[in-house]
C-alpha cells in the first residue's frame, strides 16, 4: 500500500527531466507532494509533469540550468508561485564530461564548476529561507538534500577528475552548511549514489559492460534510480528529523569491491 508522507509538502528537484532526478520527482509526487520539476530540457520536464499528472499529482515544470544563476532564482521562486511554499529541496542536477584532465577544453572544466559548485551557494541562497521552520517545535524540517557521488570522496574513475572532485566540495559544503543552518530548521543531507542505471549511463554502457563493472560489488549488479529516490525520500520524511550532516551512500558495496586477485595474496 502507497503511503502518503509528502501530503501538501512542496517539493523541489533539479535534474528532473531524466534518470534519478525523474525517479524522484516521480516518488515524491506518488506520496502526496506538490512537485515543482526542474529541467534544462523543457520535452523532458513536461514529460514527467504530464505523467505525474496522469496518475493524479500535481506539479510544474521550471526549465533552466542551474550552472546559470538568474535560472537558479527562477526555479527556487517557481515553488512559491505555485504552491505558496517550499519544504524540500533536492539537487540532482550536475554537469559530468568524461575526458583525462590533460585532454579536456578549459571551457569543459569551467562549465563542471558552474553547475556542479556555484549551484550549490545559489541555491542555498535563495531556497533557505524558504525552507526555514524556525520556532517551529522541531516536529516539521525544512530539508535541503544534494545528490552527491561515490566519486567524491570514495571511488575515483580516471576521466571524472573534474566531476569526482566537485562532488567532493559538494560533500564539504553540505556538512558545513548543515551547522549553519540548522539552527533556522533546515536539515541538510547528501546521497552519494553508485553504478546507477540512470538514462546518461544506458548512452555509455550496454547491460554486458554494466554487469561486468559490477561482479565484484557485495550486491552484483547496478543500481535503480528508484532505489536512489527512496534514499532520498527516507531522507526527507518524518524519520529523519535527527540526521543532518550525513552522507548516506546507496552503490551496492561498490566502494567495498575487492582488489581482483587480493584473495591469492592473504
Amino acid at each position: 500500500m502507497q503511503t502518503q508522507r509528502f501530503t501538501d509538502k512542496v517539493v523541489l528537484v533539479t535534474g528532473a527531466g531524466r534518470g534519478i532526478g525523474k525517479a524522484i520527482a516521480e516518488a515524491f509526487a506518488a506520496e502526496g507532494a506538490k512537485v515543482v520539476v526542474s529541467a534544462r530540457t523543457p520535452a523532458h520536464g513536461q514529460a514527467v509533469v504530464d505523467g505525474i499528472g496522469q496518475r493524479g499529482g500535481q506539479s510544474v515544470l521550471t526549465v533552466g540550468d542551474v550552472g546559470r544563476r538568474e535560472d537558479v532564482r527562477t526555479m527556487v521562486a517557481a515553488a512559491t508561485e505555485a504552491f505558496g511554499a517550499l519544504d524540500v529541496l533536492v539537487h540532482c542536477a550536475a554537469d559530468a564530461a568524461t575526458a583525462k584532465v590533460a585532454q579536456m577544453a578549459e571551457d569543459e572544466f569551467d562549465c563542471q564548476v558552474h553547475a556542479n559548485i556555484h549551484s550549490l551557494f545559489w541555491l542555498a541562497k535563495d531556497a533557505v529561507p524558504s525552507l526555514a521552520r524556525t520556532g517551529l517545535n522541531g516536529a516539521d524540517k525544512g530539508r535541503l538534500i544534494f545528490i552527491s557521488s561515490g566519486e567524491g570522496n570514495r571511488s575515483h574513475t580516471p576521466g571524472l577528475v573534474p566531476y569526482g572532485a566537485s562532488k567532493a566540495y559538494m560533500n564539504a559544503f553540505a556538512r558545513t552548511l548543515a551547522r549553519e543552518v540548522g539552527p533556522q530548521g533546515v536539515l541538510v543531507n547528501v546521497v552519494e549514489p553508485g553504478l546507477i542505471l540512470s538514462d546518461r549511463l544506458r548512452e555509455h554502457l550496454d547491460d554486458a559492460v554494466s554487469a561486468r563493472l559490477c561482479k565484484n560489488f557485495a550486491v552484483p549488479r547496478p543500481g535503480q534510480p528508484a532505489e536512489i529516490a527512496a534514499a532520498v525520500l527516507f531522507l526527507a520524511s518524518p524519520d529523519a528529523l535527527y540526521i543532518t550532516g550525513s552522507s548516506l551512500l546507496v552503490d551496492g558495496g561498490a566502494t567495498m569491491a575487492p582488489i581482483p586477485g587480493i584473495d591469492d595474496h592473504l
